[in-house]
């Protein structure tokens, strides 16, 4: 039995209007299923935590990068073994970015045939311990990639629109660039450490974010690493002018950008600073990073 935490609202809205034809499909490839709609942001991380209360071990997802980060947080956070659950996921909306690391298909059927024939992949996961100006702590996983400084602050613009997709997100990086002021912050990665002003910074598990760009095309998902790409201020005519590497996978070839591998990152902000975490937007002004090897069970294609 596949437990099914579906998010009508991904897609801009578009998902509450398919339903019929997911299940059609559902019933198509003989998916024993049972499935819940959420109705408001994190939701889903209360129903994954029910569901897995009630005993549910085969938990799936349909919508975005950030219901899925939901469902993975409604286990984590509330101290459960992530080990005992085997993940699936329908990617529907404008990101779908953890699918293109793993193996997960984009198109909604031969997604969801994974769900009874998918091969299990097993990956690590990111977690970020991340203390506000106020002296709150928090914690939340990631299960691809945490964005810092210019990508936490273009996602935050981004996630105020009622509706997201690729054009809105693309329309907000050129106009954020312009608008962003880069802070000075104090940066370790593993014994590494300095302070310096930085443009933006990626920490993840896997290479892809923001719908398709190729960030850390270093990650590995089960090489008990985080990839970490650090993006100095190197101006933003500059930084227009070397956009397309985000895409192409040469981001790392530029000299202005650094990349590194390691255990352990901490970032800390003169003040509270957007950040995000696989889309979902919070604030913070000193963050840790850390690794668990292992411990996302997910179905890929064969």
């Amino acid at each position: 039995m596949v437990f099914l935490i579906y998010n009508p609202a991904a897609g801009g809205g578009r998902a509450g209007k398919i339903w019929d034809r997911v299940e059609d499909l559902l019933k198509k490839h003989g998916i024993d299923h049972k499935v819940a709609f959420t109705k408001r942001p994190g939701h889903a991380m209360e129903i994954s935590k029910k569901a897995f209360k009630e005993g549910y071990r085969r938990i799936a997802a349909f919508g975005g990068d950030g219901t899925v980060n939901e469902v993975v947080n409604g286990i984590f956070l509330n101290g459960y073994d992530l080990r005992e659950v085997v993940f699936g996921w329908i990617p529907f909306g404008s990101g779908k970015d953890w699918a293109r690391t793993i193996g997960v298909p984009l198109e909604i059927e031969e997604a969801i045939k994974t769900l009874k024939d998918g091969k299990e992949f097993v990956q690590d996961l990111g977690v970020g311990e991340y203390e506000k100006a106020s002296g709150e702590i928090e914690k939340r996983a990631f299960v691809n990639v945490a964005g810092l400084f210019f990508d936490g602050f273009v996602t935050y613009r981004t996630n105020l629109l009622k509706r997201k997709n690729r054009v809105s997100y693309f329309s907000r990086i050129f106009s954020s660039i312009i608008e962003y002021d880069p802070p000075t912050a104090r940066i370790q990665i593993d014994e590494k450490v300095w302070e310096k002003r930085v443009f933006s910074m990626n920490v993840g598990t896997c290479k892809y974010n923001g719908g398709g760009m190729n960030q850390l095309p270093h990650a590995v998902p089960d090489d008990g690493l985080l990839a970490v790409t650090v993006i100095n201020d190197i101006g933003k005519l500059r930084i227009l002018a070397n956009l397309h590497r985000v895409f192409n996978g040469k981001l790392l070839e530029h000299p202005g950008v650094e990349g590194y591998q390691a255990k352990k990152v901490v970032v800390e902000f003169q003040r509270d600073e957007p950040v995000e975490f696989d889309g979902e937007s919070f604030w913070a002004k000193k963050i840790f990073f850390s690794i668990i090897p292992g411990v996302i069970r997910v179905l890929v294609k064969k």
